[in-house]
């Protein structure tokens, strides 16, 4: 709970900083590029968290990473997180950050499951639908879930809409069974 809510701090700091300079699209990719090695990587994730690694060696190696490229806006939060001992967070605020940076520019993701490819006409028209109803820029990922089978299956942050074929089985299932009992 603790490391959630340090996160979000780092998070916002961070996204502060790069509004400042205008480098919140590109942060946020280098941050989730970052993360992704650090999951999955354990050589890398095990010398940042490394105890007798000295901090130089480790601020050295994001440096040589990311100089050149990130802003340095990015290279002393990098430098920060090390100095701190709180690169074991990267992943966290990798994701907060993401929140974060969505909720300024007033955009909501939302994940849809289908049982089969959108077309691209379907696409633009559950677009149009959720941007109505959540009143803010859409950004689908549509995944493709056979389990669904039928309908669709969307999150956005903690909501849930479930209108697919299999939970309105589970449904009628459910009042056959009720009335069986009677």
């Amino acid at each position: 709970m603790i490391e959630k809510t340090l996160s979000k701090r780092y998070a916002a700091a961070l996204l502060k900083a790069t509004e400042a300079d205008g480098s919140t699209e590109e942060t946020e990719q280098y941050l989730f590029a970052l993360k992704q090695v650090y999951l999955t990587q354990k050589d890398f994730r095990g010398l940042l968290a490394q105890p007798r690694v000295p901090r130089t060696v480790k601020k050295g190696l994001l440096r040589r990473i990311f100089e050149g490229k990130a802003k340095p806006s990015f290279l002393s939060f990098l430098e920060l997180l090390v100095d701190k001992n709180r690169q074991n967070l990267i992943p966290d605020i990798a994701d907060s950050f993401d929140t974060l940076s969505d909720m300024t520019r007033g955009v909501v993701r939302i994940q849809v499951h289908s049982w089969r490819p959108l077309t691209d006409a379907q696409r633009a028209q559950l677009e149009v639908k959720l941007q109505k109803f959540a009143a803010r820029k859409v950004i689908l990922e549509v995944k493709v879930d056979p389990a669904v089978k039928g309908g669709l299956l969307c999150y956005a942050g903690g909501l849930v809409v479930d209108g697919t074929v299999a939970s309105r089985l589970r449904s009628i299932e459910e009042k056959f069974k009720e009335l069986q009992k009677i």
